[in-house]
């Protein structure tokens, strides 16, 4: 994955600020979370409590990948059959990347801002 020069700077900021938070069962809130599609992030996981922050992707949603995030009006009825999402991060490689299969995989997830 390539990073835009200000994603970069907002991953390898020690103190970013965040544009809003979701926690727990808030994480289910998929109008939310599809306006975190793309951009950057701090997530915690259910199973290890690891927090790491990176672009987070919607890749796939009830078997379509070709998703549109342009109406997040398109996104407040709407039911979760399936989804995956991937977590991407920097690395001295270039990039590493953890793929999800279920919102309950998250604690917390927070869309930090960029400049």
């Amino acid at each position: 994955m390539e990073f835009t020069p200000e994603q970069l700077a907002v991953i390898k900021s020690e103190n970013p600020q965040t544009v809003f938070e979701l926690k727990d069962l808030e994480v289910l809130a998929f109008f939310s979370l599809a306006q975190m599609h793309k951009k950057v992030v701090r997530m915690t996981d259910n199973f290890f409590g690891n927090t790491r922050v990176g672009v987070f992707t919607i890749d796939e949603l009830n078997g379509k990948t070709d998703l549109d995030f342009s109406n997040p009006d398109d996104w407040t009825t709407l039911n979760i059959e399936s989804i995956s999402f991937t977590l991407a991060l920097p690395n001295e490689w270039g990039s590493q990347s953890s793929t999800y299969h279920s919102l309950f995989e998250i604690k917390a997830i927070a869309l930090l801002e960029t400049d």
